[in-house]
């Protein structure tokens, strides 16, 4: 009994680190002092204060010189559609 030493501590099992605690500034300052190499990146778009993102191929179609149209159909197909969802409508109702 003269072997145990009640002062001190054993921690069996430490919870793991959130990533957020990971991404703090403390983390981040600790892991520059231990010698940790820290990379860091922004995604793209990033600290824009936009709602949405451009597409990637803006720059490819401001270099387009020719106009770029899709093709046109013909105002019967729209009727043909809107009759045939009326007849939809109708086999509904009865």
């Amino acid at each position: 009994m003269t072997d145990s030493d009640w002062d001190t501590v054993t921690v069996l099992r430490k919870k793991p680190q959130k990533s957020s605690q990971l991404k703090s500034e403390q983390a981040v300052n600790q892991a520059r002092r231990s010698g940790v190499q820290i990379e860091t990146s922004s995604k793209y778009g990033a600290a824009s204060n936009k709602q949405h993102g451009t597409s990637m191929n803006t720059a490819k179609l401001d270099r387009e010189t020719e106009e770029l149209k899709h093709a046109k159909i013909t105002p019967d197909v729209g009727r043909l559609i809107q009759q045939g969802r009326q007849a939809k409508i109708g086999l509904k109702r009865t």
